[in-house]
């Protein structure tokens, strides 16, 4: 696809910028990183690249939710308003781990974390684990499959 490719060309700018954006809008990382893979980058710079994009991305998402997304969503009713923000306060741990798992709405719940004014450190701990397990997971898959794909091209 065009778009991968642009972001190929630039190498690890394009990966940082590709990771940035795919944690505010349901954009795939994955070819990016499988192809730098591919012309032979290296898999810990592509890690750590991916991470810090992920995670800023994220943090990106959550200030958006905080101090943007609050002024045009507000709550008729104060006991629904009341119910939800109960719930994510119990459930947001879960939630942030899971969420970049998640296609499409996985990458809303840094948003929602922001709307809900959850804890700006508490946050970026959570979110720090959650997308450096998921890149982890990212690149040694990407890894096994070129390793994979290579013994069919000899």
């Amino acid at each position: 696809m065009v778009l991968f490719e642009i972001f190929l060309s630039y190498g690890m700018l394009g990966l940082l910028f590709i990771s940035l954006i795919s944690s505010i809008i349901p954009i795939p990382t994955e070819p990016v990183v499988f192809g730098l893979l591919d012309v032979g980058k290296q898999p810990e710079m592509v890690l750590i690249i991916l991470i810090i994009g992920s995670i800023i991305g994220a943090y990106i998402g959550y200030l958006l939710g905080k101090y943007e997304l609050r002024k045009i969503i507000f709550f008729h009713n104060k006991e629904n308003e009341e119910m939800m923000q109960k719930h994510f306060r119990k459930y947001s741990v879960a939630l942030l781990l899971i969420s970049p798992w998640i296609p499409l709405v996985g990458d809303l719940a840094p948003m929602v974390a922001g709307i809900e004014n959850y804890e700006t450190k508490k946050f970026l701990i959570v979110i720090s684990i959650a997308k450096t397990i998921k890149c982890l997971g990212i690149i040694f898959l990407s890894v096994k499959v070129i390793d994979w794909w290579t013994l069919f091209i000899k």
